[in-house]
């Protein structure tokens, strides 16, 4: 699991179904995350007297700074899990520039995304994944010379 998630940055390489496996396993573990820390703050506050925390502070007040932290930490390696396994997948396609096209994208959906409220940086994802998803292996890499 990790050689697949963030391992061989550089030379790596997934075919169509691996990449789809990874990719849904990136996004299960993020919900899980996700859900257990909302969970868990949300324990926190009903026994700290059942009054919902209404300050746009709340869970740094709830996980302190150190939790916050490793959250963030856990959240970074698991978007360079999802890049990584993007690469390699552009990789795959016959795409020499694989990082740089990734984070491209990274960089237009993150302009995109307070300018669209989030619909064109979804939509840009989503056309990525499909894009990757649908373009066979080798596809852009020019035939051996014999």
């Amino acid at each position: 699991m990790f050689n697949a998630l963030w391992g061989d940055i550089l030379r790596g390489r997934l075919q169509q179904l691996p990449f789809l496996g990874w990719y849904l396993v990136l996004v299960l573990i993020a919900m899980v995350l996700a859900f257990g820390i909302g969970a868990g703050i949300g324990a926190a506050g009903r026994m700290a007297g059942g009054e919902p925390l209404s300050d746009e502070l709340a869970p740094v007040g709830s996980l302190g700074e150190i939790g916050v932290l490793a959250v963030s930490a856990l959240f970074a390696l698991l978007l360079l899990g999802q890049l990584n396994i993007m690469a390699k997948r552009l990789r795959d396609t016959g795409l020499s520039s694989a990082w740089l096209i990734v984070l491209g994208w990274l960089v237009l959906a993150g302009l995109l995304a307070p300018a669209g409220g989030g619909l064109l940086s979804g939509l840009l994802s989503l056309v990525m994944l499909a894009v990757l998803l649908l373009v066979p292996s080798d596809a852009f890499r020019p035939p051996a010379r014999r």
